[in-house]
Formats: structure tokens, sequence, C-alpha cells
């Protein structure tokens, strides 16, 4: 019977599990949606001869300092952008389709499934145990980001101002530098050392999900602040849309 105020998120699904997901993938849906069309948008009216910061190119600029659209000198070729936006677009309509299902068709709340494993990840907002368990998934999916990138890096190569150039980079797994970088991080200079940090996180986000979805709750269990979550799921939601 918990209920929260209009300003915690999305408390209007806060007994709905299946509409949360919903909401979830409709968020996914729209970012996916906003990365295709602003880059094709932004492909059409890119001019190779004017710098991308005064172009007003954001979702170029992001492709750009993975590698793609320039070749390993750093000159503008576009290979790849338009089919990565292309397949945002198409994911984006997948995305969509499946969060009318979960909205429509699907069970409100999931402990009313009939899929045992779906019953699983039921939202209660009173019980730790069910939210560790939710948590720990999400960090291994996180940890898995992490490993993608730093095996891009590796094998694709992402951009190095330093050069001017697209390069392969090998990541630096020092942990007294990670460490002595944690409060200083703006600081850093080399490439090698920032795939380290995402290489130590991958391994620190698999862990701890593992850890997660293992066990139960840790240490005494206080009330549960349900609408914090929710404002927090809220602000990192608009964040994702805002970085995608």
């Amino acid at each position: 019977d918990v209920t929260y105020g209009w300003w915690a998120g999305n408390a209007g699904v806060t007994n709905k599990s299946g509409k949360f997901i919903a909401a979830h993938i409709a968020h996914t849906g729209l970012i996916a949606f906003a990365a295709g069309g602003s880059t094709l948008w932004e492909l059409a009216r890119y001019n190779p001869e004017i710098p991308m910061g005064h172009q007003s190119s954001i979702f170029l600029a992001h492709l750009a300092s993975i590698g793609i659209g320039f070749d390993e000198a750093g000159a503008w070729t576009g290979a790849g952008v338009a089919s990565i936006a292309i397949v945002h677009l198409v994911l984006s309509m997948v995305y969509g389709a499946g969060g009318l299902l979960h909205s429509v068709l699907f069970v409100g709340d999931m402990q009313d499934s009939e899929v045992p494993q779906a019953r699983k990840f039921k939202l209660e907002w009173d019980n730790p145990d069910n939210q560790t368990f939710i948590l720990g998934h999400h960090l291994l999916f996180f940890g898995v980001a992490c490993i993608w990138f730093v095996e891009w890096a590796r094998i694709h190569g992402i951009y190095d101002p330093a050069i001017g150039a697209v390069r392969q980079v090998e990541y630096n797994l020092n942990l007294t530098s990670i460490w002595n970088h944690q409060f200083d991080f703006l600081a850093i200079d080399s490439l090698e050392d920032v795939l380290g940090g995402h290489a130590f996180l991958a391994f620190l986000k698999i862990t701890g999900g593992a850890f997660h979805i293992a066990t139960k709750q840790v240490g005494e269990y206080t009330k549960f602040k349900g609408a914090g979550l929710l404002s927090a799921e809220a602000i990192l939601s608009f964040s994702c849309a805002g970085l995608g």
C-alpha cells in the first residue's frame, strides 16, 4: 500500500512492476530514436571543412571519439555512420513495440506472471532482498558495457586527441594508478589509464553484480527509501537521454 508523491519519478507505477518495465523500455526507445534521428540530421548537414564544435555536432562527435566515421589518420570518411543511425531507428521501433506490449497486453505486476523467472523481477519496495537481486543484474550489464568499451579500444581503436588520429589502446591495469586518480580524474592525460580504469570497473561491477544476485541483504535492515530510488531512476533516465 505504499504511495509516493507525483514528484517521485515513476510514482504512478509503484505497485505495478510490469508497467515500470514498460516505462523503462519506452525510455530506451526514445533514446534510440533520438540518437538515430539526430545522427542522420547531423550527417546530412555535416561539412568536413568546419570543426564539429562549430556545427553543433553532438552525435557525430561521440561516434568520432570511438573511431567511427573517420580513418586512422583522422580524415572524414563517413563509413558506418548512416548504418549505425538506421540500426538505432529500427531498434527504437522494437523498443516501442515492447513498451506497448508490456503496457497493454502483459500483466501489470510481474508477481502475477505465469513465467517463474519473470516473477523474480517483481518490485517490492519494502523487500531489500528483492532490490539487491535486481540491482545485481543492473551491475552485470554495466560491467559488460565496460568490457565492450575496453575491447573496442583495444581491437578497433579510439580517437586520441593528443595525436589527432584513431589508434588502438591497450589498457593499463595499474591499481595504484587507478587509486591515485580517483580524486584527480579530470587531470588524466593517458588513454591507457582511462581504459585501465574501465577494465577495473568491469571486474568490480560484475563481481558486485554476482554478489548481489547470489546473496541476501547484508547488515541490519532499515526503512527502505523507495521514493529516493524512484527519483534517482528518473534522473538517471534523463541523464542517459542527454548522453546517448
